[in-house]
C-alpha cells in the first residue's frame, strides 16, 4: 500500500495469508466433512490468527485483541519493528 510504512505492508501481507488460510480450512471442512460455511467463524479466526502473528512477531505491542478487532489499521500503525 502506498503511504504506509513497511511494517504495515508486512502486516497486511500476513492478514491476507490468515484470511486465505481460513478460507482454505473451511473449504476443506465443506468438502471432506460436509460441514456448512460459517462466515463469522472464518472472519473471527482470520482476525485472531493475524493478531496472534503480529503480537508474537513484533516487540513492544501495546494493543489488545479487542483493540485489533475495532481498529486494526490504527494498531498496525503503532507497530514500528515488524
Amino acid at each position: 500500500m502506498r503511504g504506509v510504512s513497511e511494517s504495515v505492508n508486512q502486516i497486511w501481507s500476513n492478514v491476507r495469508i490468515a484470511v486465505v488460510g481460513e478460507l482454505w480450512k473451511h473449504r476443506n471442512k465443506m468438502i471432506f466433512k460436509s460441514d456448512r460455511i460459517d462466515h463469522i467463524e472464518i472472519f473471527t479466526m482470520a482476525q485472531l490468527k493475524a493478531w496472534s502473528w503480529v503480537t508474537n512477531k513484533a516487540r513492544g505491542i501495546s494493543f489488545s485483541y479487542s483493540d485489533w478487532c475495532l481498529e486494526s489499521l490504527v494498531c498496525m500503525r503503532t507497530v514500528k519493528n515488524y
